[in-house]
């Protein structure tokens, strides 16, 4: 099972970290794995990171930071700050390779961040940006998106993340991913909230795995006025490599610790 999760973290921004921790300390028993986060704060120093905070609150690793050429923010005692893109991994999950790119032209540019993890054998390239607020803008920052060569590869999984839903319709979202080597897992359209969006692909063709949505088994929220709401959106996922080709080769690229270990026929990429 991998349990993903996405955060605007600008919601979350005007809250103190004592109210921080309180709000996503419950989270913690529910074992996430991946943890996207638009809009989070970042400073060279390495203080008031909300990136930070959450790790320890989480018990998760800060993995990855990105973020857009327009995103810096000055700072009255000259200590540079971004707010942009992060991805936080959970114990057991290798992040094998990671970076970004850019999507949408001039003042829809946006930089997407990705990550490709594997946990248990099973792969999953997330993809993590901001969303124009325009559905024309969206479409373009997608297209874009799905014409990139990350998304010819194949892996058992591909999940988005976004700080606002997508005013795209079924059938346009079918056309923005036809050029890739992925779709709509089961053709159902992203889960959305207020300020979030978390879509899951699959292959198109010939997958290397079955990926089935579960129900996430998250910590009941306490009873009463006091009573938490979720901060973000949660996916489970139960990944299950097809029959392996005893003939297959491992994909690129490979972890760290993998290299080290060399090739063997049955590890797969995806």
């Amino acid at each position: 099972m991998i349990r993903v999760m996405t955060l605007d973290a600008a919601t979350q921004n005007q809250a103190s970290p004592h109210r921080l921790r309180t709000r996503f300390q419950p989270l913690r028993q529910d074992g996430i794995d991946l943890l996207c986060c638009q809009s989070i704060r970042h400073s060279m120093d390495g203080k008031d990171n909300f990136s930070h905070l959450l790790s320890e609150t989480l018990g998760l690793t800060s993995s990855c930071f990105a973020a857009g050429r327009h995103q810096a923010e000055p700072s009255a005692d000259g200590n540079h700050a971004a707010r942009g893109l992060a991805m936080l991994t959970g114990s057991g999950v290798w992040v094998l390779n990671s970076g970004s790119f850019f999507v949408g032209d001039a003042e829809e540019e946006e930089v997407v961040q990705f990550a490709l993890i594997r946990k248990n054998g099973a792969s999953v390239l997330a993809l993590n940006l901001h969303l124009a607020a325009a559905r024309q803008a969206q479409a373009r920052q997608l297209r874009d998106l799905f014409l990139n060569p990350l998304l010819r590869d194949k892996y058992g999984a591909v999940v988005l993340c976004a700080d606002r839903p997508a005013a795209v319709p079924l059938k346009e979202w079918q056309s923005l991913t036809a050029r890739s080597n992925y779709c709509l897992h089961d053709k159902q359209l992203p889960a959305t909230h207020g300020s979030g969006l978390l879509c899951l692909l699959t292959a198109r063709a010939e997958a290397v795995s079955v990926v089935t949505i579960r129900p996430p088994e998250l910590t009941p929220p306490a009873s009463g006025k006091n009573a938490a709401i979720p901060p973000g959106l949660t996916m489970a996922l139960e990944i299950q490599r097809r029959s392996a080709d005893k003939r297959s080769r491992p994909f690129f690229p490979l972890s760290f610790r993998e290299q080290w270990l060399g090739y063997k026929e049955h590890r797969a990429f995806a």
